[in-house]
């Protein structure tokens, strides 16, 4: 049974090292988690039910996002050099997670859609790559059906395929706040 909650809140954490030993300049990859909290309706106390990371990456002039990742692994490299002023700022949509009572109700386009309006200002665009991460069968086509599902989900956050399974949102062009309008209304309307 799913939990009753009001509303859900969203906390914002961002670790930043701030260099006292030369110039300051813009981190390279800023990594946020948002805690997504549930309000229960009864009052009692804020309860974690889920969480996402999102990456930003300012880009100095000329530099390309697969400049920050090790070519091997697939990591992103830590980015402590900086830049003195970046040209383009790219948000990732990393990972999102909820906890299974409180999936399955449109709370996770929500939760994206609000993380990206919040972290995506400044942006030039938005991205992620629909896959599960937590353990499913083994078979290819299991994970396949899993890949269209989360497709199909971020696209109501506003995200259209591009490239290698990388979604985009173009958030000089896109209404990101428009869709966590609609996707807050369409849980409204099902749950009555």
């Amino acid at each position: 049974m799913v939990p009753d909650a009001s509303a859900v809140v969203l906390e914002y954490h961002l670790e930043e090292p701030v260099r006292l030993d030369r110039p300051a300049l813009y981190s390279q990859v800023e990594r946020w988690t948002v805690s997504v909290l549930a309000v229960p309706a009864a009052g009692e106390a804020r309860v974690q039910i889920g969480y996402a990371n999102l990456l930003i990456f300012n880009l100095a002039p000329g530099a390309d996002i697969g400049d920050l990742t090790d070519r091997v692994s697939g990591t992103w490299l830590s980015g402590h050099d900086g830049v003195a002023r970046p040209e383009r700022h790219v948000l990732l949509l990393d990972r999102l997670w909820l906890s299974p009572d409180w999936r399955g109700q449109g709370l996770g386009p929500v939760v994206a859609a609000a993380a990206i309006e919040r972290l995506g200002r400044g942006c030039d665009l938005a991205a992620c790559y629909p896959a599960p991460f937590e353990d499913l069968d083994p078979q290819p086509d299991v994970r396949q059906r899993a890949v269209e599902v989360l497709g199909r989900i971020w696209s109501k956050v506003g995200f259209t395929e591009w490239n290698d399974g990388v979604w985009m949102i173009d958030l000089s062009t896109d209404d990101v706040h428009a869709a966590l309008v609609a996707l807050i209304d369409a849980r409204t309307v099902a749950s009555h």
